[in-house]
């Protein structure tokens, strides 16, 4: 039984590799090198201060997610758990599950590193979501400051009650969730029972993971808004490559609106984020975000989504040499040796 049950994870295991690739293939596929060629061309070598800027929001967001980790950060440098990060964000872009996937590898990966599977996913949890709420946040200044420029008054004349609508949520999701981490019941009693099914099964661990979240921050609330800090950082240094290509391409723009387009876009992403790569939807928030902010050019939109996309490409290249080396240190450990590692 045993036996049969390691096949079948060895079975899994290379069928999600298999679609993960399969995904990222159809990504490249998809990619016109030609024009990507002509593009990286007109800004030359300025598009070095992309991949910068790039990886300068990566390392906040390994940053942020360290800080979660506790008194478990003596164990992983900052360095090793960047490296870790950007594998599980590659297989989380072109996984089925999307960042679900990308996390539970994360997690996954710390075990090497002596880190409990409860702490590393409670960890990776409480990371991602100081992740979204900071984005939640910036996102609502954005729309804030953009309803008072007249650019913003222009584009929202005929969406206006929507677009309230739309900022009344944010802040109340923003402060429904604080109330809660800080105001919350305790777990739900029902957490302790066991379901039987596969859907309960996954139903109640979700739940689990989230009530840690509360519970990680009751543990300690200082590493929380620490991580939160470190969050809002790696979205608005992230927001200077859409300002920079932008420039680049010969229009003058605010960082803010750089913020704007990216926490725009980033909204479009997320209601995609099953499509391998976000093929298409990106490019239609590239487009819809340019147009707010009163850039209607069809060569600049594609301009800019032909080199977001090369930064991603160049980023999927690096994220697989990452995980040669994470599996290469890793290979005598009997966690990777079983195959339990989840993409």
């Amino acid at each position: 039984m045993g036996q049969q049950l390691r096949i079948n994870k060895k079975t899994i295991k290379l069928i999600l590799i298999l679609v993960i690739l399969g995904f990222i293939t159809v990504f490249i596929l998809n990619t016109d090198f030609s024009a990507t060629k002509e593009e990286l061309n007109k800004i030359n070598y300025k598009f070095v201060y992309l991949i910068a800027v790039t990886f300068l929001a990566y390392f906040f967001g390994t940053w942020s997610w360290y800080t979660c980790l506790a008194d478990d950060r003596k164990k992983i440098s900052l360095f090793r758990l960047f490296m870790i990060r950007q594998v599980g964000e590659t297989v989380g872009q072109f996984n089925p599950t999307s960042i679900l996937g990308g996390d539970l590898l994360k997690a996954e990966m710390l075990k090497p590193y002596e880190i409990s599977k409860e702490k590393a996913l409670s960890a990776v949890a409480t990371s991602r979501i100081t992740l979204v709420l900071s984005q939640i946040l910036l996102l609502l200044l954005a729309c804030l400051w953009l309803s008072n420029t007249q650019i913003g008054i222009a584009a929202l004349q005929n969406i206006r009650i929507p677009f309230y609508i739309f900022i009344a949520l944010l802040i109340f999701i923003n402060f429904a969730f604080f109330y809660w981490l800080i105001f919350g019941e305790s777990t739900p009693e029902r957490l302790t029972k066991n379901p039987k099914s596969f859907i309960g099964k996954l139903k109640s661990k979700i739940i689990q993971l989230i009530f840690n979240i509360r519970t990680a921050y009751r543990a300690n609330p200082k590493s929380f808004w620490y991580s939160y800090l470190l969050a809002g950082i790696h979205w608005i240094i992230g927001s200077l490559e859409f300002y920079l290509i932008i420039i680049f391409l010969g229009y003058h723009i605010l960082p803010m609106h750089g913020l704007l387009l990216d926490m725009g876009i980033i909204v479009f992403k997320s209601a995609a984020a099953f499509v391998p790569g976000q093929l298409g939807f990106e490019e239609l928030g590239n487009k819809m975000m340019l147009q707010i902010i009163g850039i209607t050019s069809a060569s600049v939109w594609i301009s800019a989504s032909i080199l977001r996309r090369t930064r991603q490409l160049f980023w999927i290249a690096v994220g697989f040499i990452l995980y040669l080396f994470i599996k290469k240190d890793s290979k005598n450990t009997a966690t990777l040796q079983n195959g339990n590692i989840i993409c």
